[in-house]
């Protein structure tokens, strides 16, 4: 079995560096809306039997621009939900509102949409639910941050492959696992 994981096309979402909280909850609104810039892919990335995608919009584009068969959406492959850990009027830098939701999030802190432990529900239900449906080679596309911990779960389901630590835009990241056959 083959499964690759790529992490969407990169977003057209420009943002200030300074913002308060109600600033940066916009701008990622704004950004889970916003058009993909697509690049070309090597030759040889698209020969895959399904493909899954998250449902937000820039996963979706940048499946059917590598995958041409039916896309299967799934709220189950979403980026990891960010928000302001903390609501201020204070203009605070991009990298920090980014830093402090994903520690945020690390913690469970209460300011946070999603937990760890959600999180990692989610992915387990998808693996397994991909696993059980039976031997394919598998394309699924989804977003950066959630790609490290799909990576691990995979690993954990004995798949080998490259280590993602930090996901680049459109670059394929291919896992495999020799299944052996019950009689």
């Amino acid at each position: 079995m083959k499964i690759g994981l790529v992490r969407h096309f990169e977003v057209n979402c420009p943002h200030e560096f300074l913002m308060n909280a109600a600033k940066f909850r916009e701008w990622v609104n704004q950004y889970d809306c916003s058009p993909t810039k697509p690049i070309a892919l090597p030759a040889g990335t698209d020969n895959w039997d399904k493909c899954y995608c998250s449902d937000l919009p820039r996963a979706v584009e940048t499946a059917q621009h590598i995958y041409q068969g039916e896309i299967i959406k799934t709220g189950l492959l979403r980026e990891v939900p960010i928000a302001p850990v903390i609501e201020t009027n204070l203009k605070l830098p991009y990298p920090f509102w980014l830093a402090a939701g994903r520690l945020a999030w690390y913690c469970s802190h209460q300011s946070q949409p999603e937990t760890m432990r959600q999180t990692k529900w989610r992915i387990q239900r998808f693996i397994a639910g991909i696993l059980e449906a039976g031997n394919s080679d598998i394309l699924i596309v989804t977003h950066g941050f959630l790609m490290i911990y799909i990576q691990q779960e995979l690993l954990n389901k004995g798949f080998t492959g490259g280590r993602i630590r930090k996901a680049r835009h459109g670059k394929i990241q291919v896992f495999t696992k020799k299944l052996t056959k019950t009689t």
